[in-house]
């Protein structure tokens, strides 16, 4: 190998190439993860506003290799799910301009924002995988959103279908539902 390597770098013949090789690997089995969320909200009719006070996720993660690292990548999963809920969303102008594309218009949550965070894991092993484990990256952000989105429907009564759950969305929803007084 060393005396291949040698030749084909520094050989001045022309018909000398690059050492190339290609593989490809194809997964023929996908584990499943699977997650639910449960959400505990403050819903402030009159400025309709919601609040989230706390946040349990309990997910399949498979065997859990290291304890600490895991409930930390599910809290920002569930930190993401809570902006998805309530606060970040892209404004285009009728052109497709993105009209809030910087951090002082793009409403991200703050630690501020955050409610408490409850994490529990079923360890479930999943023999396809090398460490019997599943994916714990994504499936946290999953199920937050929607667990909200039952909280306020609990709350108000009124079924929410539009994410981030914002002023501008609730407003209209809470007045239509006789929540907000309609000479307001």
């Amino acid at each position: 190998m060393e005396e291949l390597a040698t030749e084909s770098l520094y050989t001045l013949k022309t018909e000398n190439q690059h050492i190339t090789a290609e593989t490809t690997h194809t997964i023929r089995t996908n584990a499943f993860s699977f997650g639910a969320s449960f959400a505990e909200v403050k819903v402030d009719i009159d400025l309709a506003k919601v609040e989230v006070v706390k946040l349990i996720n309990v997910h399949d993660a498979g065997n859990i290799i290291n304890p600490q690292l895991a409930e930390a990548q599910a809290h920002g999963g569930m930190s993401m799910a809570v902006g998805f809920a309530l606060t970040e969303e892209m404004k285009y102008n009728d052109k497709g301009r993105i009209l809030n594309n910087n951090l002082l218009d793009y409403k991200l949550g703050t630690i501020a924002d955050t409610p408490e965070f409850e994490v529990y894991f079923i360890e479930n092993p999943e023999p396809t995988s090398p460490y019997h484990t599943k994916s714990l990256g994504e499936p946290p952000t999953c199920s937050p959103a929607p667990a909200i989105r039952n909280a306020v429907l609990n709350a108000t009564g009124i079924s929410v279908n539009k994410i981030p759950m914002t002023p501008h969305v609730l407003f209209p929803l809470f007045k239509e539902n006789g929540l907000i007084d309609n000479d307001l």
